[in-house]
């Protein structure tokens, strides 16, 4: 199997260090991003949902991504929560995949849809992506993204997130350099169609060892804020390309209701 590595500051992951569009070039394309809260509630731990999708004005393929920045909203609770209590080294995911992990460094999972640019490739699907924290790089938090293809591409992609500071109505971004995935040898990029991922203990078991014992847990979340702003929060969600021309789009999570006292994170 073809193993494609690219080792970039995630956070050069999901900051704003996109490349800026190439003079002269005519940016056609367009993004759609989705965002969610599981729980959607006021001051509980969640699992934060997000997806995309890439399109271009003539109906074309995009060109292959490079960076891809999410934008979040201010208030979220990183400091709380217990994911990623074990760490995965990046030539630990890329030799072994996810399975090679520590079950206590998982942090969420997802799929995408790329388009191969020769025959009737259009919507082939990676079935499976997996994030697991990696090692912090100064002080921020690093996640590997795990994509594994099979068919019409075989490759395992490792890639990775920092999350970053981020200024004005955003409090965070994850900041990711996207890898080239080739075709054929020689052959042009594969692009990325559309992307649906989850953060969050959504479906993620961990271990404890309790008096002996292994004991099964699930983790707690990211925080949501007490309180809401107006219209709710905010994502954004910008994107750079191999030609140098770039996108982006925007998404809310509405206000959900307001926690009621009897409820606990």
């Amino acid at each position: 199997m073809r193993h494609v590595k690219t080792l970039a500051a995630t956070a050069a992951a999901l900051a704003c260090g996109c490349a800026p569009a190439l003079a002269g070039a005519t940016a056609t394309e367009k993004a759609t991003l989705k965002t969610s809260f599981s729980p959607d509630r006021l001051g509980v731990s969640t699992t934060i949902g997000f997806s995309f999708t890439v399109t271009t004005t003539e109906g074309l393929a995009p060109p292959p991504l490079t960076d891809i920045v999410l934008h979040m909203p201010k208030g979220l609770n990183y400091t709380d929560t217990n994911l990623g209590l074990a760490v995965c080294q990046p030539e630990q995911l890329q030799k072994e995949g996810p399975s090679g992990c520590p079950a206590n460094s998982r942090l969420g999972s997802g799929n995408a849809s790329v388009e191969v640019p020769f025959g009737d490739g259009a919507g082939h699907e990676l079935p499976e992506i997996e994030a697991v924290m990696g090692p912090s790089n100064n002080g921020n938090i690093v996640v590997l993204f795990y994509a594994n293809g099979k068919t019409p591409v075989s490759a395992q992609l490792v890639f990775k997130g920092e999350v970053q500071p981020a200024g004005g109505i955003f409090g965070s971004q994850l900041a990711t350099a996207v890898p080239a995935i080739p075709s054929v040898p020689d052959g042009p990029n594969v692009s990325i169609i559309s992307v649906k991922a989850t953060i969050g203990p959504q479906g993620i078991t961990y271990y404890k060892h309790v008096h002996g014992r292994q004991v099964a847990f699930h983790p707690t979340g990211i925080g949501v804020p007490e309180h809401c702003p107006k219209g709710g929060f905010p994502f954004s969600a910008s994107f750079t390309f191999e030609d140098g021309s770039s996108t982006s789009t925007t998404a809310t999570v509405p206000c959900p209701p307001a926690r009621s006292s009897h409820h606990k994170r």
